[in-house]
């Protein structure tokens, strides 16, 4: 078990819903103790995410469905976070980021009703190499749910170091690890 107070960490935007949300008893203790010590601390990436997920989940929703996703939008903003920027450095790194791995590593999800489209799937790479981007920045340990994805980022600045002086390594913890 990794010790909430080893902390802060960035939450990667499926950690931070998921620790928010988990029936796992275990995840919910471990995230309550780690928000007595420290705020949630996320990407404004997450921000765009979450809130783009929101209105996606709004378009089609009316009366009682709306409100409640509207609700749970405004809960969602209401809540104290410690919000990263996208700066200058953080655009830097997923540049080069996206020069060494343009394109997803993992094909894309597939759902009951949907498939993933490509562009959808390069919006959310481009969105998790900006994620990991502000890890690196800010010297964070990311705590993440997709494993695929970021291991291979990291595996990228292992091997081309030189791409990314001074940030060290991207320091990756799956949610699951955490209890």
């Amino acid at each position: 078990m990794i010790p909430p107070a080893s902390g802060p960490f960035l939450f990667d935007t499926s950690a931070e819903s998921w620790l928010g949300r988990s029936a796992e008893t275990a995840a919910g203790e471990w995230f309550g103790r780690y928000l007595a010590t420290h705020p949630i601390h996320i990407s404004a990436i997450t921000v765009l995410e979450r809130v783009r997920g929101y209105a996606m989940l709004a378009r089609n929703a009316e009366g009682e469905r709306l409100a409640s996703i509207e609700a749970s939008r405004l809960e969602y903003l209401r809540i104290g976070r410690r919000i990263w920027p996208v700066d200058g450095a953080v655009a830097i790194v997923s540049a080069e980021l996206l020069a060494v791995l343009p394109n997803p590593a993992t094909p894309p999800r597939r759902g009951h009703r949907i498939v993933e489209s490509r562009q959808e799937r390069l919006v959310r790479w481009r969105f998790d190499v900006m994620i990991a981007a502000t890890a690196l920045v800010a010297r964070m340990t990311l705590i993440h749910r997709n494993p695929a994805d970021f291991e291979a980022i990291r595996s990228a600045i292992e091997i081309r170091p030189r791409r990314f002086p001074g940030l060290g390594p991207l320091e990756l913890l799956r949610c699951e690890s955490l209890t």
